[in-house]
């Protein structure tokens, strides 16, 4: 794996991501990621902790995290799956199911194939996903410009 890309802030275990960056094979990474926008990803993103996505990050895989942040006008062909919380920002596109051991936010115009929750499930206006299941609530919000 290339890493001229990557820098860490050891202080908070958290790796950085420059924008515009690529990445042609499988990341795994022990720790935090933010990821600068316009980064592409030809393979699954893999992270032990918390993962946050900028503005139109694209993965051709899957995403697995602790927790997860996705960046508006992201795209993952794949699924994403979290042990904790999961928001999913406008116009994002998850090709495969979201999957998420806390709560789950859904802002504006994203898409999504089944989206689980062991907590509660919050939608922000109007929303393209097959299927919501949520262990405790489902959240419906009107669409805040």
């Amino acid at each position: 794996m290339e890493t001229n890309f990557i820098k860490r802030h050891k202080d908070s275990d958290t790796f950085i991501i420059d924008g515009s960056s690529f990445f042609d094979e499988t990341v795994h990474l022990n720790g935090n990621l933010i990821v600068g926008d316009n980064t592409d990803f030809w393979s699954d993103l893999l992270v032990a902790g918390s993962l946050e996505l900028r503005k139109s990050v694209a993965i051709k895989g899957s995403v697995r995290a602790a927790s997860a942040i996705i960046g508006a006008h992201s795209t993952i062909d794949g699924g994403v799956t979290t042990e904790q919380d999961c928001t999913v920002l406008d116009h994002a596109m998850i090709g495969g199911n979201i999957t998420a051991g806390g709560d789950v936010m859904l802002r504006p115009n994203i898409r999504a194939g089944i989206v689980a929750a062991a907590g509660n499930i919050e939608v922000t206006g109007r929303v393209y996903v097959k299927e919501l299941r949520a262990e405790q609530k489902i959240i419906a919000r009107k669409d805040i410009l």
